[in-house]
């Protein structure tokens, strides 16, 4: 980890929103396979999202939603890690609502997401509920939950293969009322260091329910970055900053830390490549995934 250099290459895609018909789609499906297998030989590919806020889009929503999401990744040529920071339910909704989000959501692909304060407002029971409809994992180390059902699934960590690489996935969330808090980063920064020296992981992502930045000694992401050691990439969540790009900071031993930004409600999705040399980390490549009908003239 302590010989990888890094840089950040910048780019906005726009993904026309194109019909297929089944044969070409089938056909378009085994050459994205194909181009992944050669892609992940050398790359990591991380989409990512945050506060989705249950969006799908409905008839009230026209633009963005899940279901915007799950187009952008269907028009990429390159499959990936399918990752969001958390606040995926949505405030204001009833159970099948909920259910629907999951559902869309496990046929957008996700990987994992972690859960924040919109994720639990309901409760833990309720979340935990909702988790036996998720074919993605709940990642968060801070938590200390008391549902045992809830308190099993939610795991601090998660190891994703792609191609030959291993990819430590962790999660950290803000203080919420009722919910056995510790300090984000300090528990991240622990998670990291497992994932790497025990467990032999080539990068470390922390999906986070944190702000970019806080007052009065309030956790952020910022924080996290500069003083981790180990943590490679941040997915952050966007309540207040509204940032739609990636920042780059250095963490406490002088490394590059990258923290991805993504819009509210599906309306674009991030898209982070790290790329590798002899599994070394070299440079990394970012972008901001967009549909051509969520522009408005």
């Amino acid at each position: 980890m302590s010989n990888r250099r890094s840089f950040l290459k910048n780019s906005t895609l726009v993904a026309a929103a194109t019909l297929f018909s089944k044969p070409i789609t089938s056909l378009a499906h085994i050459s994205k396979t194909a181009t992944t297998l050669q892609q992940s030989a050398k790359q990591v590919i991380i989409y990512h999202s945050s506060q989705l806020n249950g969006h799908l889009p409905d008839q009230q929503m026209k633009h963005g939603g899940i279901n915007n999401i799950k187009k952008l990744l269907n028009n990429q040529d390159t499959g990936g890690l399918i990752l969001d920071a958390g606040n995926f339910l949505g405030n204001g909704r009833d159970n099948a609502q909920h259910h629907a989000v999951i559902v869309a959501m496990n046929a957008a692909g996700y990987h994992a997401s972690t859960p924040s304060v919109q994720d639990l407002s309901q409760g833990e029971a309720y979340l935990a509920a909702l988790t036996n409809q998720m074919n993605f994992c709940l990642v968060n180390c801070n938590y200390r939950f008391k549902n045992p059902r809830l308190a099993a699934v939610v795991k601090p960590w998660q190891i994703i293969n792609f191609g030959k690489f291993k990819i430590g996935v962790t999660g950290v969330g803000p203080e919420i009322n009722g919910i056995g808090y510790q300090d984000p980063v300090k528990k991240a920064s622990e998670i990291a260091k497992q994932l790497i020296n025990e467990l032999n992981c080539d990068l470390v992502i922390c999906l986070s329910g944190l702000d970019y930045l806080q007052k009065n000694n309030v956790a952020d992401n910022t924080t996290l970055a500069q003083q981790s050691e180990l943590i490679d990439f941040i997915i952050s969540a966007n309540t207040h900053q509204k940032k739609t790009h990636t920042m780059v900071l250095k963490n406490a031993t002088g490394h590059d830390v990258f923290i991805g930004h993504s819009q509210a409600n599906g309306l674009n999705m991030g898209k982070m490549s790290f790329q590798f040399q002899e599994k070394q980390k070299f440079y990394a490549e970012n972008s901001q995934l967009i549909n051509s009908n969520e522009f408005v003239a």
